[in-house]
């Protein structure tokens, strides 16, 4: 949206009110978890000599918590105030455990267990190739809408979450949940884009292999949609405070809320549209998994 709330909101009404949410916390667990979440092998791209294209191909159908996509959707800087499985199972790897923080980076040890855990992927990531090339076309279509079941139930969780803190006004619990979301997001999306690959260069399938490239394309823009939501509803509910505890009834602070409150709306529209696309496009993927078993 070309203006949105938080354009125009004043930057004390950030701490106003002591049952507020600290909205730098908020963006400070959002930001920490984006450095962790997606596809490692992005992250890496700038160290590596790989075609242009294929690089902004790779980052389309990565999935992560993405911080900076969502602050260029809300305008706000960092000091401002489906699908059945039909019997298949996602053949994804097991998450791997959240270790680094801000200030672990510099620390040898934290360091040494980052690196057990690049092996430990690396692990996973072949094993799960070998599991797929073992799989038939129809069970690796079966396996990408299994894993798109697990994403739903990620994403409840992930707003469950939210709801919890802006019910509580306490953020603790809040770290933890989006960690666990990103890791899930990371390995569903990895998962995925391996099952497409194999699709493509084990059984030519460039069809469905364009499908589940949509798919990834439409579930990223999803998710970087529903953390601007998260940040949204959180501001929201500080301006909230603020007018509650305000004498100025119809003022500034008002004004604001209800800025908010539009700006909440239009996100949520937002993902809307994107469930809608996403969908579509797992209809078609169904239809060629029934059409593929009837072959």
């Amino acid at each position: 949206m070309s203006s949105t709330a938080s354009d125009q909101a004043p930057p004390s009404t950030t701490n106003k009110n002591a049952k507020g949410i600290d909205i730098r916390s908020a963006m400070s667990i959002l930001s920490s978890r984006a450095e962790d979440g997606g596809d490692k092998e992005l992250r890496a791209e700038h160290q590596q000599d790989v075609p242009a294209k294929i690089v902004q191909e790779r980052r389309a159908m990565g999935q992560s918590i993405d911080l900076e996509s969502s602050l260029q959707w809300t305008k706000m800087g960092p000091t401002g105030g489906g699908g059945g499985s039909g019997g298949v199972t996602c053949p994804c790897p097991p998450p791997e455990q959240d270790v680094v923080t801000a200030a672990a980076e510099a620390d040898p040890e934290a360091q040494e267990q980052r690196r057990a855990l690049e092996e430990q992927r690396k692990q996973n990531e072949a094993e799960l190739r070998a599991k797929l090339d073992n799989m038939s076309v129809s069970e690796l279509l079966r396996a990408v809408l299994s894993a798109q079941g697990e994403r739903t139930v990620t994403y409840k969780t992930y707003d469950g979450g939210l709801d919890t803190v802006l019910s509580t006004g306490n953020i603790t619990a809040y770290p933890g949940v989006v960690a666990a979301a990103t890791a899930s997001f990371s390995v569903l999306s990895d998962t995925i884009n391996a099952i497409r690959t194999t699709l493509v260069e084990k059984h030519g399938r460039k069809d469905v292999g364009k499908l589940i490239a949509d798919l990834q394309r439409s579930e990223k823009e999803k998710l970087s949609t529903t953390a601007a939501l998260h940040l949204e509803r959180i501001r929201e509910k500080n301006e909230e405070a603020v007018v509650m505890g305000s004498d100025n009834t119809g003022g500034a602070d008002s004004r604001v809320h209800n800025m908010l409150r539009e700006g909440v709306a239009t996100l949520r529209a937002k993902v809307q549209e994107l469930v809608e696309t996403i969908n579509e496009t797992l209809e078609d993927i169904r239809y060629a998994a029934v059409e593929e078993e009837k072959s």
